[in-house]
């Protein structure tokens, strides 16, 4: 769905009711590049962004999953910046 949303493209059930409306067209370059052992694919100069893919690649599960955790706290300390956008820099002590 978010990819049709980003391309304007219709999500269609089955390839009969495909109509030339349904097909997106806000997308300037598809791509598909192999990193190590996978496939992704890209879709570059769209022209309503609305969304990405952050990539996380590591060594181990362990060091993908502290990762994952430390791009997720992150992101949620920029959304709460946006939200209410007062910042008091220094450390918290005890």
């Amino acid at each position: 769905m978010r990819l049709a949303k980003v391309c304007g493209a219709v999500v269609v059930n089955r390839p009969e009711e495909l109509q030339e409306s349904d097909i997106g067209t806000k997308c300037g370059l598809f791509e598909i590049d192999k990193i190590g052992d996978e496939y992704f694919t890209y879709f570059i100069k769209c022209r309503d962004i609305s969304a990405c893919t952050v990539l996380l690649r590591g060594a181990s599960k362990d060091v993908l999953n502290e990762m994952e955790r430390n791009l997720h706290d992150a992101m949620f300390v920029g959304r709460n910046i946006f939200a209410n956008p007062k910042l008091v820099p220094g450390m918290y002590t005890f």
